[in-house]
């Protein structure tokens, strides 16, 4: 059964955050990036990189979800409410296809919503335009998004209006 829910500060979450991620940006297909590329988008994971991810502070009001099967993280997620940004949706590439990214996606839609976000923006990477084109979002162009190491990858910016019956938008209150 899944299970998404807001991700606690623990070392067995950080573990399973990390670990989605590396195998995500390093599993099929990689033909869209270089390998040194991957390697400075998600580092392997050791107890050096989860201590990091642990110790590092709360960066923009970040809500990070996970997605739970069998009592293991199988997918991830994370939005910036204050910045209509979506940061990130990862899913187990073993589970591509099951409706994982779909909910996880919906959930990360919805905890914006519900902080009266009226819309969400990212940086997509090339492999993953078309998951997000089928989950209604926009493609706005391409771009750059920065690497942690200072390089930077090609991206696709894209963004999507969320139906808020709450938000400025439907109230006539344009930002």
């Amino acid at each position: 059964m899944l299970i998404i829910r807001k991700s606690l500060a623990t070392e067995e979450d950080a573990r399973g955050i990390l670990d989605v991620h590396y195998a995500a940006v390093h599993g099929e297909p990689v033909d869209y990036y270089e390998e040194d590329i991957l390697d400075d988008w998600s580092p392997v994971v050791d107890s050096e990189r989860v201590a990091n991810y642990l110790s590092r502070p709360q960066q923009d009001d970040e809500v990070v979800l996970v997605a739970e099967m069998d009592s293991g993280v199988v997918g991830f997620g994370v939005i910036v409410p204050r910045f209509n940004e979506l940061r990130a949706c990862y899913v187990l590439p073993r589970l591509g296809r099951q409706g994982i990214g779909r909910a996880l996606l919906s959930e990360l839609e919805r905890q914006a919503q519900q902080a009266g976000g009226d819309w969400l923006n990212l940086n997509a990477s090339l492999n993953a335009e078309s998951f997000y084109l089928a989950n209604g979002f926009v493609t706005d162009g391409l771009g750059r998004h920065p690497l942690p190491g200072g390089r930077e990858m090609s991206c696709v910016r894209m963004y999507k209006f969320l139906d808020n019956e709450n938000s400025k938008w439907s109230r006539g209150v344009l930002p």
